[in-house]
Protein backbone atom coordinates (compact mmCIF):
# COMPACT_ATOMS: atom_id res chain seq x y z
CA UNK A 1 0.00 0.00 0.00
CA UNK A 2 2.99 2.30 0.65
CA UNK A 3 4.89 1.58 -2.60
CA UNK A 4 1.51 2.10 -3.98
CA UNK A 5 0.51 5.53 -2.77
CA UNK A 6 0.20 7.84 -5.53
CA UNK A 7 -2.47 5.89 -6.90
CA UNK A 8 -4.63 4.23 -3.52
CA UNK A 9 -4.00 8.45 -1.57
CA UNK A 10 -7.92 10.00 -2.11
CA UNK A 11 -6.29 13.42 -2.58
CA UNK A 12 -2.45 14.90 -2.90
CA UNK A 13 -1.02 14.87 0.73
CA UNK A 14 -0.63 18.75 1.21
CA UNK A 15 -3.88 19.67 -0.51
CA UNK A 16 -5.13 22.24 1.53
CA UNK A 17 -8.88 22.94 0.24
CA UNK A 18 -10.40 24.58 3.04
CA UNK A 19 -8.17 25.06 6.10
CA UNK A 20 -10.97 27.01 8.12
CA UNK A 21 -13.37 24.39 6.97
CA UNK A 22 -11.44 21.44 6.59
CA UNK A 23 -9.31 21.50 9.89
CA UNK A 24 -9.76 18.62 12.45
CA UNK A 25 -12.17 17.17 11.33
CA UNK A 26 -12.64 13.40 12.83
CA UNK A 27 -12.29 10.05 11.13
CA UNK A 28 -14.74 8.76 9.26
CA UNK A 29 -16.67 12.24 8.87
CA UNK A 30 -18.62 12.41 5.58
CA UNK A 31 -18.31 16.11 4.12
CA UNK A 32 -18.90 18.29 0.93
CA UNK A 33 -17.22 20.69 -0.85
CA UNK A 34 -18.71 23.88 -2.11
CA UNK A 35 -16.96 25.30 -5.11
CA UNK A 36 -17.14 29.24 -5.22
CA UNK A 37 -15.05 30.02 -7.63
CA UNK A 38 -11.95 28.66 -10.01
CA UNK A 39 -9.96 29.03 -6.87
CA UNK A 40 -11.84 28.92 -3.85
CA UNK A 41 -13.33 25.53 -1.83
CA UNK A 42 -15.24 25.46 1.32
CA UNK A 43 -15.49 22.02 2.90
CA UNK A 44 -18.55 21.87 4.48
CA UNK A 45 -20.45 18.71 6.32
CA UNK A 46 -24.02 18.41 7.64
CA UNK A 47 -25.12 19.62 4.39
CA UNK A 48 -29.22 19.97 3.59
CA UNK A 49 -30.86 21.49 0.47
CA UNK A 50 -33.09 24.65 0.91
CA UNK A 51 -35.65 26.85 -1.54
CA UNK A 52 -32.99 28.94 -2.03
CA UNK A 53 -29.62 26.60 -2.04
CA UNK A 54 -28.13 24.59 0.48
CA UNK A 55 -27.47 24.96 4.24
CA UNK A 56 -24.42 23.54 6.23
CA UNK A 57 -22.21 23.79 9.62
CA UNK A 58 -18.36 25.08 8.72
CA UNK A 59 -16.36 25.79 11.01
CA UNK A 60 -18.86 25.07 13.87
CA UNK A 61 -21.52 27.34 12.60
CA UNK A 62 -24.49 26.92 10.02
CA UNK A 63 -24.77 28.70 7.35
CA UNK A 64 -26.22 29.17 3.80
CA UNK A 65 -25.37 29.73 0.21
CA UNK A 66 -27.80 30.36 -2.80
CA UNK A 67 -27.38 28.00 -5.81
CA UNK A 68 -26.40 30.73 -7.93
CA UNK A 69 -23.49 31.47 -5.99
CA UNK A 70 -21.99 28.45 -6.55
CA UNK A 71 -20.09 27.32 -10.08
CA UNK A 72 -21.67 23.55 -9.42
CA UNK A 73 -23.41 20.46 -7.30
CA UNK A 74 -21.51 19.88 -4.06
CA UNK A 75 -19.03 17.01 -4.86
CA UNK A 76 -18.71 14.70 -1.64
CA UNK A 77 -15.74 14.23 0.69
CA UNK A 78 -14.91 11.16 2.58
CA UNK A 79 -12.16 11.50 5.19
CA UNK A 80 -11.27 8.07 5.98
CA UNK A 81 -8.84 9.17 9.23
CA UNK A 82 -9.67 12.39 9.61
CA UNK A 83 -8.09 15.79 8.97
CA UNK A 84 -5.00 17.94 10.44
CA UNK A 85 -4.96 21.35 11.62
CA UNK A 86 -4.65 22.60 7.89
CA UNK A 87 -7.40 20.38 6.31
CA UNK A 88 -5.04 17.67 4.85
CA UNK A 89 -6.34 14.23 4.63
CA UNK A 90 -4.59 11.96 6.85
CA UNK A 91 -5.24 9.15 5.02
CA UNK A 92 -3.30 10.35 2.12
CA UNK A 93 -0.50 11.38 3.91
CA UNK A 94 -0.43 8.30 6.09
CA UNK A 95 0.51 6.52 3.03
CA UNK A 96 3.04 8.87 1.50
CA UNK A 97 4.55 9.03 5.07
CA UNK A 98 4.46 5.23 5.13
CA UNK A 99 6.58 5.14 1.75
CA UNK A 100 9.02 7.48 2.19
CA UNK A 101 9.69 6.15 6.18
CA UNK A 102 9.86 2.26 4.54
CA UNK A 103 11.83 3.67 1.79
CA UNK A 104 14.47 5.32 3.42
CA UNK A 105 14.61 2.19 5.96
CA UNK A 106 14.68 0.00 2.74
CA UNK A 107 17.78 1.65 1.17
CA UNK A 108 19.76 2.34 4.63
CA UNK A 109 19.08 -1.47 4.92
CA UNK A 110 20.28 -2.64 1.58
CA UNK A 111 23.58 0.15 1.97
CA UNK A 112 24.10 -1.60 5.61
CA UNK A 113 23.55 -4.78 4.55
CA UNK A 114 26.29 -4.73 1.28
CA UNK A 115 28.56 -3.02 3.26
CA UNK A 116 28.28 -5.60 6.21
CA UNK A 117 28.48 -8.52 3.61
CA UNK A 118 31.41 -7.27 2.20
CA UNK A 119 33.55 -6.33 5.37
CA UNK A 120 32.30 -9.42 6.89
CA UNK A 121 32.89 -11.91 4.11
CA UNK A 122 36.40 -10.66 4.01
CA UNK A 123 37.09 -10.49 7.84
CA UNK A 124 36.22 -14.11 7.58
CA UNK A 125 37.83 -15.80 4.84
CA UNK A 126 40.87 -13.35 4.65
CA UNK A 127 41.45 -13.40 8.44
CA UNK A 128 44.94 -12.06 9.57
CA UNK A 129 45.55 -8.18 9.85
CA UNK A 130 42.58 -7.54 7.87
CA UNK A 131 40.40 -9.30 10.05
CA UNK A 132 41.75 -7.37 13.21
CA UNK A 133 41.13 -3.46 11.52
CA UNK A 134 37.71 -4.61 10.35
CA UNK A 135 36.89 -5.82 13.30
CA UNK A 136 38.04 -2.85 15.18
CA UNK A 137 36.63 -0.66 12.95
CA UNK A 138 32.89 -2.29 13.89
CA UNK A 139 33.65 -2.19 17.45
CA UNK A 140 34.18 1.56 17.54
CA UNK A 141 31.60 2.67 15.11
CA UNK A 142 29.46 0.00 17.62
CA UNK A 143 30.10 2.25 20.72
CA UNK A 144 29.11 5.21 19.45
CA UNK A 145 25.22 5.54 19.37
CA UNK A 146 23.81 6.04 16.11
CA UNK A 147 21.96 8.94 17.53
CA UNK A 148 24.65 10.67 18.70
CA UNK A 149 26.12 10.97 15.24
CA UNK A 150 23.39 12.02 13.19
CA UNK A 151 23.03 14.54 16.22
CA UNK A 152 26.74 15.84 15.19
CA UNK A 153 26.06 15.29 11.26
CA UNK A 154 23.21 17.60 11.47
CA UNK A 155 25.08 20.28 13.36
CA UNK A 156 27.53 20.08 10.28
CA UNK A 157 25.46 19.56 7.47
CA UNK A 158 22.23 20.64 6.18
CA UNK A 159 19.69 17.91 7.22
CA UNK A 160 18.30 15.87 3.87
CA UNK A 161 17.00 12.49 2.58
CA UNK A 162 20.46 11.81 1.63
CA UNK A 163 22.26 12.13 5.10
CA UNK A 164 19.86 10.64 6.86
CA UNK A 165 20.11 7.30 4.45
CA UNK A 166 23.78 7.19 4.61
CA UNK A 167 23.60 7.82 8.35
CA UNK A 168 21.68 5.25 9.11
CA UNK A 169 23.12 3.12 6.37
CA UNK A 170 26.64 3.53 7.17
CA UNK A 171 26.04 2.84 11.36
CA UNK A 172 24.17 -0.23 10.69
CA UNK A 173 26.43 -2.62 8.93
CA UNK A 174 28.82 -3.81 11.98
CA UNK A 175 25.94 -5.64 13.21
CA UNK A 176 25.83 -7.50 10.20
CA UNK A 177 29.74 -7.43 9.60
CA UNK A 178 29.91 -10.05 12.54
CA UNK A 179 26.89 -11.84 11.76
CA UNK A 180 28.22 -12.64 8.38
CA UNK A 181 32.04 -12.58 9.66
CA UNK A 182 31.32 -15.76 12.56
CA UNK A 183 29.08 -17.64 9.92
CA UNK A 184 32.19 -17.40 7.34
CA UNK A 185 34.45 -18.81 9.73
CA UNK A 186 32.35 -21.84 10.43
CA UNK A 187 32.03 -22.30 6.52
CA UNK A 188 35.47 -21.59 5.39
CA UNK A 189 36.92 -25.26 6.84
CA UNK A 190 33.41 -26.84 6.07
CA UNK A 191 33.13 -29.65 3.16
CA UNK A 192 31.86 -27.59 1.19
CA UNK A 193 34.27 -24.61 1.04
CA UNK A 194 37.05 -27.35 0.79
CA UNK A 195 35.07 -29.07 -2.32
CA UNK A 196 34.85 -25.92 -4.26
CA UNK A 197 38.79 -25.16 -3.88
CA UNK A 198 39.64 -28.84 -4.67
CA UNK A 199 37.80 -28.14 -8.14
CA UNK A 200 39.73 -24.75 -8.49
CA UNK A 201 37.18 -22.46 -7.68
CA UNK A 202 38.54 -18.84 -7.39
CA UNK A 203 37.79 -17.07 -4.02
CA UNK A 204 34.85 -14.72 -5.56
CA UNK A 205 33.16 -17.91 -6.59
CA UNK A 206 33.21 -19.82 -3.39
CA UNK A 207 32.04 -17.04 -1.88
CA UNK A 208 29.06 -16.19 -4.29
CA UNK A 209 27.93 -19.44 -5.20
CA UNK A 210 28.53 -21.46 -2.41
CA UNK A 211 28.52 -19.71 0.94
CA UNK A 212 26.69 -17.12 0.68
CA UNK A 213 23.57 -18.88 0.03
CA UNK A 214 24.26 -20.75 2.96
CA UNK A 215 23.90 -18.17 5.51
CA UNK A 216 20.94 -16.10 3.28
CA UNK A 217 18.16 -17.49 6.06
CA UNK A 218 20.39 -15.52 8.38
CA UNK A 219 20.36 -12.57 6.52
CA UNK A 220 17.03 -12.33 6.14
CA UNK A 221 16.35 -12.42 9.85
CA UNK A 222 19.36 -10.22 10.69
CA UNK A 223 18.09 -7.36 7.91
CA UNK A 224 14.17 -7.98 9.30
CA UNK A 225 15.60 -6.59 12.44
CA UNK A 226 17.47 -4.15 11.41
CA UNK A 227 15.10 -2.54 9.24
CA UNK A 228 12.77 -2.53 12.33
CA UNK A 229 15.34 -0.52 14.25
CA UNK A 230 15.71 1.99 11.22
CA UNK A 231 12.19 2.82 11.27
CA UNK A 232 11.88 3.41 14.70
CA UNK A 233 14.87 5.45 14.41
CA UNK A 234 14.09 7.53 11.68
CA UNK A 235 10.31 8.35 13.03
CA UNK A 236 12.61 9.54 15.73
CA UNK A 237 14.89 11.56 14.34
CA UNK A 238 11.90 12.93 12.03
CA UNK A 239 9.90 13.73 15.79
CA UNK A 240 12.93 16.29 17.02
CA UNK A 241 12.50 17.78 13.51
CA UNK A 242 16.28 16.32 12.19
CA UNK A 243 14.62 14.26 9.58
CA UNK A 244 14.31 15.00 5.81
CA UNK A 245 12.81 18.26 5.50
CA UNK A 246 9.67 19.60 4.00
CA UNK A 247 8.06 18.90 1.53
CA UNK A 248 8.94 15.30 2.66
CA UNK A 249 5.96 13.09 4.91
CA UNK A 250 7.18 10.73 7.10
CA UNK A 251 5.97 8.90 9.99
CA UNK A 252 7.72 10.76 12.19
CA UNK A 253 6.80 14.10 10.85
CA UNK A 254 3.32 13.13 10.71
CA UNK A 255 3.32 12.21 15.04
CA UNK A 256 5.42 15.79 15.47
CA UNK A 257 2.89 17.46 14.33
CA UNK A 258 0.32 15.64 16.22
CA UNK A 259 1.67 16.08 19.54
CA UNK A 260 0.41 19.84 19.56
CA UNK A 261 -2.89 19.05 19.03
CA UNK A 262 -3.71 15.97 21.16
CA UNK A 263 -6.47 17.22 23.20
CA UNK A 264 -8.62 18.52 20.21
CA UNK A 265 -7.13 16.38 17.91
CA UNK A 266 -5.97 12.81 19.22
CA UNK A 267 -6.35 10.66 15.58
CA UNK A 268 -3.27 13.12 14.01
CA UNK A 269 -0.65 11.60 16.07
CA UNK A 270 -2.58 8.27 16.77
CA UNK A 271 -2.67 6.71 13.12
CA UNK A 272 0.92 7.02 12.46
CA UNK A 273 2.29 5.68 16.28
CA UNK A 274 -0.08 2.51 15.76
CA UNK A 275 1.29 2.14 11.96
CA UNK A 276 5.10 1.97 13.09
CA UNK A 277 4.03 -0.10 16.35
CA UNK A 278 2.59 -2.48 14.04
CA UNK A 279 4.77 -2.67 11.36
CA UNK A 280 7.47 -3.31 14.04
CA UNK A 281 5.81 -5.82 15.80
CA UNK A 282 5.04 -7.76 12.53
CA UNK A 283 9.03 -7.66 11.52
CA UNK A 284 10.17 -8.78 14.81
CA UNK A 285 7.52 -11.68 14.92
CA UNK A 286 8.56 -12.75 11.22
CA UNK A 287 12.33 -12.82 11.81
CA UNK A 288 11.33 -14.64 15.44
CA UNK A 289 9.34 -16.96 13.12
CA UNK A 290 12.04 -17.11 10.09
CA UNK A 291 14.79 -17.62 12.83
CA UNK A 292 13.27 -20.94 14.15
CA UNK A 293 12.39 -22.21 10.57
CA UNK A 294 15.86 -22.07 9.54
CA UNK A 295 17.12 -23.42 12.42
CA UNK A 296 15.04 -26.03 14.11
CA UNK A 297 15.51 -27.40 17.61
CA UNK A 298 17.00 -30.70 17.51
CA UNK A 299 14.71 -33.79 18.33
CA UNK A 300 17.62 -36.19 20.01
Amino acid sequence: MALAAPWLAPRPPDLQEDVAGARYLPPLTRAHALRVDDRHVRIVTSLRAIPMGWEFVRSGRRERVERRNLLDDPSRRFYLLGTDGLGRDLASRLLFGARHSFGIGVVSVALALALGVAAGAAAGLVGGALDVALSGIGDVLRSIPRLLIYLVCASLFVPSTLLLVLVLGLTTWTSLARIVRAQMLSLRASDLSTAARALGSPPWRTLLKHLLPQIGPVLVVASSLRFADTVLLESALSLLGLGSPPPAVSLGSLLASGREALSQAWWIAAWPGLLITSVVLALRSTASLLSRLSDPPSLS
